[in-house]
């Protein structure tokens, strides 16, 4: 065949899309336009680079988009990182995989390349572990340098929620991604550079030497409005200025909320729903209908000091201590640096396995901001969190807590029989571990193509067909590592 260059658009640069585009401009006769409407990765501030420092981003100069999820009880947000990075550049870094059975379901369920050899080997690759090096669950290559955080750089709060909890017999954890070690506490691993600085997808996969390339162009504030299609192929995307940026292949990366809402403003989703809107239809596919998401309640507290509740990096994670590895709890900070007024830290219960879909719809506008449903919780959801209350509430009473002087920033009885349900009604909080919301199976194939519309992939969290048992972030990566690796095997195809 010839040796045309194909022109691919990456729509947004964020975790997925920052691999993607160092992967697929590895090949000379691709050329790809990546396109954020966010800043670029030069922008990043203390805020970001400080893990210490990210509860700042949450909350300031750093560009996040604040979507808003409706649940049984009320409304909470939902946060995503605008800019190149995306949310590896807001996230707490906890550089976890998942179970070996959350990927062997997906190759169960038909998807070939996805069970837990063929993602293991990815995430092994992707990582340089700076802890374990190279082993059988270990990489020491990667672009992703891994460690987890030492006692020292545990903050106030978070060494007393260890210390209390080991003393009442949990087992130490010593690498939370090697299932044969839980249920236990332990770390969450980090992906940060040589110096403990965040390193995000950007900072690991697009270095000088990779933006050097003449075939990559990365272009910041730029807002895809629509995925152009013509005769079932798509053929470029349009920007919200109006300019038209032509391509051979379209691959949406912009996160498990902003990739179906393009799908759907351009034409690919429910019939009856986009109808509503005067769209036509280019595919009928359930877009938007199957979202997922780890949700729990947070429990606020304080302590009276030593203050700089937030100090330390660390996240303390108790992981599976119910019914396999079914859910997580640990302290994490949620304001900026302490003031009289602010609170320290919660304590989070998160439930991580939940049959319950939620969806994402387009507003009553097509400018409107999408219409966010979060996955109900299962009826047994107090059931299954009861032990993680029990737990917070074990080292509430140790001596760890009261010498600190942590207590809850209200009364409460975590202990009561009616704990749990008062605090799913108040306190959900969601993990922002949105996938699935274009789900292989049922809007892709395998290998991330929409179905019925050629020339158009999804690579980002939003493909997962279920959520997996742990933190995301390294999911998308998992993700855009094996879309990438897939195309340039198409691409070799192609010239041979």
């Amino acid at each position: 065949m010839g040796n045309k260059t194909r022109h691919i658009v990456i729509v947004g640069g964020g975790t997925a899309g920052s691999v993607l585009a160092a992967r697929l401009s590895e090949a000379p006769d691709i050329s790809v336009n990546l396109l954020e409407v966010g800043p670029d990765d030069d922008t990043y501030g203390a805020d970001v680079l400080e893990p210490a420092r990210a509860a700042d981003a949450w909350s300031g100069a750093t560009p996040i988009a604040v979507n808003v999820m409706a649940t049984e009880s009320g409304v909470i947000p939902m946060l995503q990182g605008r800019l190149i990075g995306g949310t590896s550049a807001v996230n707490g870094l906890a550089t976890l995989r998942g179970l070996p059975a959350d990927y062997d379901g997906w190759a169960a369920a038909g998807l070939e390349g996805w069970g837990w050899k063929d993602v293991a080997d990815t995430f092994i690759a992707a990582e340089r572990d700076m802890d374990f090096g190279a082993s059988p669950l270990h990489g020491d290559a990667g672009p992703l340098s891994v460690r987890r955080w030492r006692r020292d750089e545990f903050s106030h709060a978070q060494r007393t929620y260890y210390d209390a909890l080991i003393d009442k017999g949990e087992a130490a954890v010593h690498d939370v991604n090697d299932p044969s070690q839980l249920p236990g506490i332990g770390v969450f691993p980090v992906t940060v550079d040589d110096e403990g600085k965040r390193l995000t997808t950007s900072r690991a996969y697009l270095t000088p030497q990779v933006r050097a390339r003449e075939n990559l162009t990365i272009r910041t504030g730029a807002e895809v409005a629509t995925i152009a299609v013509t005769n079932g192929r798509a053929s470029g995307v349009t920007l919200t200025s109006g300019e038209q940026v032509e391509a051979d292949e379209v691959i949406l990366a912009a996160g498990a909320i902003s990739s179906p809402v393009l799908l759907l403003r351009s034409g690919i989703g429910p019939d009856d729903h986009l109808s509503e809107h005067g769209i036509a239809v280019h595919a009928d596919l359930p877009v938007g209908a199957t979202m997922s998401d780890h949700l729990g309640p947070g429990i606020p507290y304080r302590h009276d000091g030593p203050r700089g509740g937030v100090g330390g990096p660390a996240q303390v994670v108790l992981v599976g201590a119910s019914n396999g590895t079914d859910v997580d709890y640990h302290a994490f900070p949620v304001a900026p640096a302490p003031t009289d007024d602010a609170t320290d830290f919660m304590m989070a219960v998160f439930l991580m396995r939940s049959s319950g879909r939620g969806s994402v719809r387009l507003g009553d506008t097509l400018d409107a901001d999408p219409i966010i449903t979060a996955p109900p919780l299962p009826d047994d959801a107090p059931a299954r969190l009861r032990h993680g209350f029990d737990r917070i509430a074990a080292w509430e009473r140790s001596s760890y807590a009261q010498e600190l002087g942590c207590h809850p920033v209200e009364a409460h009885d975590l202990t009561a029989p009616d704990a749990v349900s008062k605090a799913l009604e108040r306190l959900t909080l969601s993990y922002y571990h949105m996938t699935s919301t274009c789900p292989m199976g049922p809007v892709l194939d395998a290998d991330c193509r929409v179905h019925g519309v050629q020339g158009l992939r999804v690579a980002d969290a939003s493909v997962m067909p279920t959520i997996p048992t742990g933190n995301t972030y390294l999911g998308c990566v998992m993700v855009a590592e094996r879309v990438a690796s897939k195309m340039l095997a198409e691409e070799q195809g192609r010239h041979a």
